[in-house]
């Protein structure tokens, strides 16, 4: 109609190994006059597991401190080891998301949006990992597998649909234009608001310290300020990058139960540009990224700092500080 308008999705597929699956989406918005809409979509989606999830097959060899060789190694769901270690048939990760949003034009020079998202997604593969006892080599002789009193005490690992995830948030973006000085300056401002949650751990198949990186280690709140200036051959940018503190553990230096979680301050970085165009193909730019050189807080895991890390190794905006340039293009 003319204030509504809508659509509709469906996707069939199927899968020789994994089943099949019908998929859909439905999306609208309603316009409430000229200047105002409502905005939503909903959707469903699939991801199959894919070849090397499913037929890996990694085995290297190493020494303990007693000089015993140890195989350690990543096995298909359906190899015995797997299975005398709990492994079940892989399915495929599936996923719901539903999004709402406003549209607000309050005139020509003016467009305003907020969106709210929740995106989740089931049956999320992951890597388990093992240590083979007694009790497996035990159920490997039963079932004749060869050399089976060699592997105790290595290290195994298969696929397995581990955990379930929920990510949900907002979207703010507000974009204004100006005519300014005899050229036109377009100012744009978006905000991210999110956060992610872990249920369902399935098999061990990530630690505390795991979850914790996941729903810990993205900044909840971040914003990009831009504007934008052009008249005749010259084009100015100034960008304003802000990021959230944010949290991290050791991971695979760590204790394993996030106890060594340590929390990393919030960061404002500045971005500058400069462009003109001569000769109607030739552009000439200068500019600059982080130009303040701001750099994140000092890692605070030991054995990472011994390695040499000196700033957080997770940090959002890496490590690297300044960053300068000049470049050259043509367009015909």
């Amino acid at each position: 109609t003319e204030r509504l308008s809508a659509a509709i999705a469906l996707r069939y597929e199927d899968y020789e190994e994994f089943d099949d699956t019908t998929d859909w989406k439905i999306s609208g918005r309603y316009d409430f006059t000229e200047t105002f809409a409502i905005r939503a979509t909903a959707n469903t989606g699939f991801r199959a597991p894919s070849p090397g999830q499913v037929n890996t097959l990694n085995v290297t060899t190493t020494a303990d401190s007693s000089g015993n060789l140890i195989p350690t190694g990543t096995y298909p769901v359906d190899h015995p080891i797997s299975q005398v270690l709990g492994s079940q048939p892989l399915e495929a990760e599936e996923s719901q998301s539903y999004t709402v949003g406003l549209v607000w034009t309050p005139g020509d020079r003016y467009s305003i949006t907020l969106d709210y998202y929740d995106i989740s997604i089931d049956d999320r593969l992951a890597l388990v990992q093992n240590t083979i006892n007694q009790d497996n080599v035990d159920d490997l002789v039963d079932i004749g597998y060869e050399n089976a009193e060699l592997l105790l005490n290595a290290g195994a690992a298969y696929f397995a649909n581990g955990f379930d995830t929920n990510v949900s948030g907002i979207d703010i973006s507000v974009s204004a234009w100006y005519d300014l000085w005899g050229g036109t300056l377009v100012a744009d401002w978006r905000h991210n608001w999110n956060e992610q949650e872990i249920d369902s751990v399935n098999n061990s198949s990530i630690g505390r310290d795991r979850v914790y990186d996941l729903e810990n280690q993205v900044p909840e709140n971040s914003s990009v300020l831009t504007f934008d200036y052009e008249r005749d051959a010259f084009n100015g940018l100034i960008r304003v990058n802000y990021y959230d503190e944010w949290s991290s553990t050791g991971g695979l230096f760590g204790p394993g139960d996030a106890s060594d979680a340590s929390t990393y301050g919030s960061t404002t970085m500045v971005d500058l540009e400069l462009s003109y165009t001569f000769a109607d193909n030739y552009t000439f730019t200068v500019g600059g990224e982080n130009v303040f050189d701001e750099y994140p807080d000092n890692e605070a895991d030991g054995t990472l700092g011994f390695l040499g890390a000196v700033y957080s190794v997770t940090s959002p905006y890496g490590f690297n500080g300044a960053f300068w340039y000049a470049r050259v293009s043509a367009s015909f």
